[in-house]
Formats: structure tokens, sequence, C-alpha cells
């Protein structure tokens, strides 16, 4: 979203006591000289704002009586950001469906190496935790562990998706599911990775494909909520409020939707959110930043619009008041969701989250020659840039309570442009006098423009 530029007559007050016109055409330059500092300073203070976070943000209130979280009518920290994230790959899956690839490489999810800079780049961006996609298999358990362990070195939390279908999308038997969950809950049960809500919280995907008695059963043996909170992944309220009192909250993956043009959007999120509020639950609203799977047999698309996608995702996952917007994906490759920086992509979905959470944006890494907002750098060649504003696109700005809006920074950058527009015209115009009262003219003036600028006032042509 551009916001719109201050008007003119703002502007006008505070120049219009400097006096243009001097007799004597020695003195044509003082003019620049005089109101140069000034309007730099003021141009520097309006750029410092947009830098800097609000002093006094608004407090808001959640709903959500769930453990571990706020009560209503207190004020409450910012929801907290989390990304699903995928540790099945291993060399050879980057050879199935797959238009590009991470600029780590094809890697292995067991790799310390790989982890570890996973991990610094979602703390870069802003990200609170990982929702991580586990069910037990010697390779996952392994990569788990590694993760587990990075995690806690850099101060990333933890949330566990246990996935409950198969690769058909049929329920997996549920004497498996117990016996999972319970050797997850006496592993990592107590761990304070996993406690971003006060104590583990694990979605079960594919909830809705298991009966009433098996949810029962299985939230009984892992003692529910007392040791773990249990949460579905059920699509909406109809699904959802019948099993409020066998689950304590929601995740919904909606992951092909289009926030910008799929019917019912909104609606569909904010019916659900009330939903899983009204029975005390945690409510993880999704928050995608686009969608291909035509390669793996899908036959829908949702174009990423250069972060717009992400960024009307996000608002509209803000306006249901969630205990955690969740950003669909870190690295779900097959279906092309994922911000991780990439070969093709470069840092640029990073950027465009990190503007969102107000987070530092990520780094360049001597790891893997990434450099900020760009594309992976090779020896002689020059990596993409990405500019933030840009990136973010026309979907609107994206907000979180206690950060500053990327609107106003954005804003205060145009007003410095458009201050900075203004001196330049009137050094032009002071330099315009002093040739005609002197007879010559200025060698460094540029050619004539044809008056044009883009949005943070760059001229054109």
């Amino acid at each position: 979203m551009d916001p719109s530029k201050p008007p003119s007559s703002a502007l006008r007050p505070g120049l219009g006591r400097i006096r243009l016109n001097r007799p004597d055409p020695r003195h044509a330059g003082r003019g620049w000289t005089r109101v140069l500092p000034i309007v730099l300073a003021l141009a520097a203070g309006l750029i410092s704002l947009g830098a800097a976070p609000s002093a006094s943000p608004t407090p808001t209130t959640s709903p959500s009586g769930a453990q571990g979280l706020p009560v209503a009518g207190a004020p409450a920290a910012p929801p907290p950001v989390l990304a699903y994230f995928y540790m099945w790959f291993t060399p050879s899956s980057w050879q199935h469906a797959k238009s590009d690839l991470p600029a780590l490489g094809p890697y292995s999810s067991t790799d310390p190496a790989i982890i570890k800079q996973q991990v610094a780049w979602a703390k870069q961006a802003g990200v609170d935790a990982f929702i991580v996609s586990w069910k037990s298999t010697p390779s996952l358990n392994l990569a788990l562990s590694e993760l587990v362990a990075e995690c806690r070195l850099q101060g990333l939390k933890l949330v566990l998706i246990y996935e409950g279908l198969d690769v058909n999308r049929n329920p997996i038997p549920v004497g498996t599911v117990q016996a999972d969950l319970l050797w997850f809950e006496n592993q990592y049960g107590s761990d304070p990775v996993f406690n971003v809500y006060g104590k583990p919280a694990i979605v079960w995907s594919g909830s809705w494909r298991f009966s009433n008695t098996d949810i029962s059963t299985v939230r009984s043996l892992i003692d529910a909520p007392n040791r773990v909170l249990l949460l579905g992944s059920e699509k909406s309220a109809a699904l959802y409020q019948p099993r409020a009192s066998l689950l304590d909250g929601d995740a919904y993956y909606w992951s092909s939707a289009d926030p910008l043009t799929t019917p019912g959007y909104q609606k569909r999120l904010s019916d659900l959110a009330a939903a899983v509020h009204r029975g005390k639950g945690l409510w993880l609203a999704p928050a995608a930043v686009g969608f291909d799977a035509r390669l793996n047999g899908g036959t829908t698309a949702v174009d990423r619009r250069n972060g717009a996608t992400l960024t009307s995702a996000w608002n509209d996952a803000l306006a249901t008041n969630p205990d955690g917007v969740a950003i669909i994906s870190w690295n779900e490759y097959t279906e092309n969701s994922y911000i991780e920086p990439s070969r093709d992509l470069g840092n640029r979905y990073l950027t465009v989250l990190s503007i969102l959470t107000g987070g530092p944006g990520p780094s360049h890494s001597p790891a893997t020659g990434i450099p900020p907002s760009g594309g992976t750098a090779s020896p002689g060649s020059s990596p993409a840039q990405s500019s933030p504003s840009a990136a973010v696109g026309a979907g609107g700005s994206g907000s979180v309570p206690g950060r500053l809006p990327p609107s106003d920074w954005i804003a205060s950058l145009l007003v410095a442009a458009t201050l900075l527009g203004l001196l330049g015209l009137l050094g032009y115009k002071l330099r315009s006098r002093s040739r005609r009262a002197l007879g010559g003219a200025d060698p460094a003036d540029p050619p004539d423009s044809n008056g044009q600028s883009d949005s943070l006032g760059r001229p054109l042509g």
C-alpha cells in the first residue's frame, strides 16, 4: 500500500519564509547553504521516525483462556510468529517435483550446519517458533533431536505438528498415533524449547479424518491438557464446534487459498477463530506466501505477487485475534510455499516477513554467500536485489501490536523524499538565478528530465 504524500500546503509555511530574491548575484548561493542543514536535519528526523519502534504501543487483549496466555482485559504481547518447518529432506528428495532449490543446496534435514543456518535466518526474520512436522521414524527422530539442540542454543521455540495421515491422505492406525505421541511426551515433554504456550503444543494434522473416540483415547493417554496441549487441524467452525471439548485449539493449514480472491476467505478464518476461542482454545491462524503444486499433480496456483499475497494473508490472520500467526511455510518446496532463501528467489520473502514482524531481516551469511534481499551470490555475478518496500507490493501493510507498521516508516521516507525534492528544486532555482545574473551556465546541471518520479521520489526517464 503506497501512503499518500502530504499536501504541499503542509510544507509551504516553513519554506515560504526563505527569501529567494537577493539583489547581489554574488550572494545567490548562500540561500542554498543556509537551507541545506535545516532541510537535511528535518529529513533525517523523519527517516529516524520510520526506523524507530513505537514508544507507546497500544495494548491488545486476547479472548483466549488457554493456559499460558494472558487473561482477557490484561495487556497482551503481539502473537507469536510461527512457521511450518519440514525435516524429511535427503539429497534425493530434491529430484522430485521441485521448480526451485534451496540457497543452501539440496540439503539433508539432519545436517547440523544446515539446521544452524535455518534457525539463524528464522530469528532474523522475526520468527518465534517453528511448527515442526514429525512422526516417529529413525530419520525424523534424528532430525528432531538436531533441531531441538540448535533451537536451545539460539533461543528459537518449537511446536509439534504430528502427521496423522499417510501419503494417500488416509488416517494412520490410532495405535501408531498413541505410541508416537507417548514417545514424544516422554522425550521432550519437559523441554523448555517446546513451552511456547506454557507446555508442549501438539497439532494433530488430519484430525478431521479421525473419530471422536480416537481423539478422546489419545487425549486421555497423553494426559492433555495437563501435560501437553492437543490441537486439531479442523477446517471450519462447523467441524471444530462439536469437538471443542476434545481439543485444546486448532491450527488450520490453509495453503492453497488466495487471500485476495478466494470467496469468503476472511469470514472462514474469523468464524473458525471465534469457535476456537469460545471453547477457550488456542487459535493458530494461517498466512501463506503463495501456492503451486502443479508439478505434483495439483491444478491450481496462487501467485506470490512479490510479497503482496503474504502481506494480505498476514493482515487477515491478525484480524482474527490469533494466539499465533502460522506462516505457510518455511520450506515446503513441492507446494512452492517456502520463504526459506532459495536459488531463484534469494532472501526476498524473508525480507518481506521481517517487514511484517519488525525483525532485523536476513543478513549476509559467509557460509552461503547469500546477500541481504538478493539471490544466491556466485563469483563474477551480481546478486539480484529486492527493495523491502517493493517486495511487500500492493497487498497492504502488515501491522503487529507494539511494532511499527510498514506504512508508517514508508510514509516517513516519502515525506523525507518530498522534502529532499523541494530542496533540489530550491537549489536549482538559486543556481538559475545566479546564472542569469552572472550570464553563465552551471556545467554540473543535468539534462532536463520529464518530471516523473516513482513512489520513493526517484526520477524516472
